[in-house]
C-alpha cells in the first residue's frame, strides 16, 4: 500500500458520510471548491493579522473542503473536465492566498528572511503542481515525488499551531524542490532523454 492509497482510504473516511448528506442536500462539488477557497482566503487573513492558531485551524478546516468536493462530485456522479480545472485552479490560489498571508505577517513583523523563505516556499509549491499537470497534459504520468499538496498542506498546519513557522517553511521549501527535481527526472526517463 502506498502513501497514495493510505490518503485516499483516509480521505474516503473522513468525507464518505457527509459527502452522501450533501448530495442528498443537491450542494454542487464546485460550490464546496469555491467555498473552502473563501474560507482559506479567511485563514490567511487571521495569519497576516498574527492570529497563527486560529489561521492554522482555519486553514485545516479548508483544506477538508478539497477532499470534500472530488468526494461529492463521485458520490453524486457528477464529475466535470471543468470542475477538475476549477479545482486545481482554486487549489493553486488558495495555497498562494496563505502564502501571502504569511508573508505579510512576517514582513509586518519586519523579518526579511522568514518573507523570503516564504516567497521561495510558494515558487517550489506552485512549480510541484505545474509539473504535475504539464507532465500529464503531455501524456506522462506526473504524480512522482515525495512532497505533495497533502503533504504540504500537514506541514504548514503544524507550524502554524505550533509556532514553529519557520522551520515547516524550511521544510516544506526544501521538499518541495526535491520533488521538482524528482518531478522533472521522471519527464526526463518517461521521454528516453528527448
Amino acid at each position: 500500500m502506498t502513501l497514495n492509497d493510505v490518503r485516499r482510504s483516509l480521505g474516503a473516511r473522513l468525507t464518505g458520510g457527509i459527502s452522501r448528506i450533501l448530495v442528498k442536500g443537491r450542494i454542487s462539488p464546485n460550490f464546496i471548491t469555491w467555498a473552502g477557497f473563501l474560507v482559506t482566503v479567511g485563514a490567511a487573513v487571521l495569519i497576516a493579522s498574527g492570529e497563527l492558531l486560529a489561521g492554522g485551524l482555519v486553514f485545516l478546516f479548508a483544506s477538508f473542503f478539497d477532499m470534500l468536493d472530488g468526494a461529492v462530485a463521485r458520490a453524486s456522479n457528477t464529475i466535470t473536465r471543468f470542475g477538475g480545472i476549477l479545482d486545481a485552479t482554486l487549489d493553486r490560489l488558495s495555497e498562494a492566498t496563505v502564502f501571502v498571508g504569511i508573508m505579510a505577517y512576517f514582513a509586518l513583523a519586519g523579518d526579511v528572511f522568514p518573507v523570503v523563505l516564504t516567497g521561495a516556499t510558494l515558487a517550489g509549491s506552485q512549480v510541484v503542481s505545474y509539473l504535475r499537470a504539464r507532465s500529464e497534459a503531455t501524456g506522462l504520468e506526473g504524480k512522482d515525488g515525495i512532497f505533495t499538496r497533502p503533504e504540504r498542506v500537514v506541514v504548514l498546519s503544524l507550524g502554524l499551531l505550533t509556532n514553529w513557522l519557520v522551520l515547516a517553511l524550511g521544510v516544506i521549501c526544501i521538499f518541495s524542490f526535491i520533488t521538482v527535481a524528482q518531478r522533472l527526472t521522471s519527464a526526463y526517463r518517461q521521454l528516453g532523454g528527448q
